[in-house]
């Protein structure tokens, strides 16, 4: 062999793109990551910029006109409660057909609500700008 030659076996092999499937407990946290932490800080980035008055949800919406920080205290203990019950019933959660599957989609629900309040958010500040 040549030695420019390249093995194509071996630069297959170096080039293999391997996805591991997520584990029980890292979809449980990013769902309290998401859905507790992110959404709380782009919901209050989006009414910093936009006003309360665009929020969708009324309880949230009252919060905000009273006191902001209520927000993310009651969005990350929702989200930490989800958590410890998802965690408590892991056995359970795990008999469910295609389990991994439904958290994954709300881990992607979450994240699209955290990037719908970005938009928001930044297409506001940029109309003041």
């Amino acid at each position: 062999m040549a030695p420019d030659a390249v093995d194509r076996s071996a630069l297959r092999e170096a080039t293999r793109f391997r996805l591991e499937k997520p584990g029980y407990v890292e979809l449980v946290f990013s769902i309290v990551l998401i859905w507790g932490f992110g959404d709380a800080v782009s919901t209050l980035f989006a009414a910093r910029f936009a006003g309360i008055g665009l929020e969708a949800n009324p309880w949230i919406r009252v919060l905000l006109a009273h006191e902001p920080l209520l927000v993310i205290a009651l969005k990350m203990a929702v989200a930490l409660y989800v958590g410890v019950v998802l965690l408590a019933c892991r056995s359970v959660v795990e008999r469910v057909p295609w389990w991994r599957s439904w958290l994954l989609v709300i881990v992607g629900l979450g994240t699209g609500a955290v990037l719908i309040n970005l938009y928001v958010g930044l297409t506001a500040a940029s109309a003041l700008a």
